[in-house]
């Protein structure tokens, strides 16, 4: 089977979802977040089959690592106040709870939701796809800032 047909199959469900479909609104990483969850999803399909490692499941939980439907750079919607309190060591949270009531999610995938911002969640990684997801999550995220900084300079 084609790795993208095979891809763009075990994430269907997720990408087309009205709820996940509100991501393409939210800013994030100089775009949006809809764009970095694909570039974070297919990144970590990839690399997991290449690493003989579970790729639905790396798939699928780098699909919905940043699954939180707020602009957390908006003063008014942030939730938190407190230093440990604010987005960077939450939204992991907020985004295994919404995948939890949209999606049907296995162990692995849930880990790799809760735990895709260490060190800041403090907690291990359990898995080595949910290490994988965290690698290509700062991977594709510096890449992002550095394309945006290219684009300014003229570069």
């Amino acid at each position: 089977m084609n790795s993208n047909y095979e891809f763009r199959s075990i994430t269907k469900d997720i990408r087309r979802h009205p709820e996940f479909q509100k991501l393409k609104k939210l800013r994030h990483h100089k775009r949006d977040i809809y764009y970095h969850c694909i570039r974070v999803s297919h990144l970590s399909y990839i690399w997991a089959k290449k690493l003989n490692l579970d790729p639905i499941s790396a798939a699928r939980g780098g699909l919905l690592h940043d699954f939180f439907t707020y602009d957390w750079r908006l003063e008014g919607q942030l939730k938190h106040k407190k230093l440990f309190e604010k987005h960077g060591f939450t939204h992991s949270k907020e985004a295994l709870s919404n995948a939890q009531i949209f999606f049907v999610i296995n162990g692995k995938e849930a880990d790799i939701i809760a735990k895709h911002m260490f060190p800041l969640t403090l907690s291990f990684p359990k898995y080595k796809e949910s290490w994988l997801v965290s690698a290509v999550d700062k991977y594709v995220t510096i890449s992002e800032y550095l394309n945006n900084a290219r684009t300014r300079a003229g570069l």
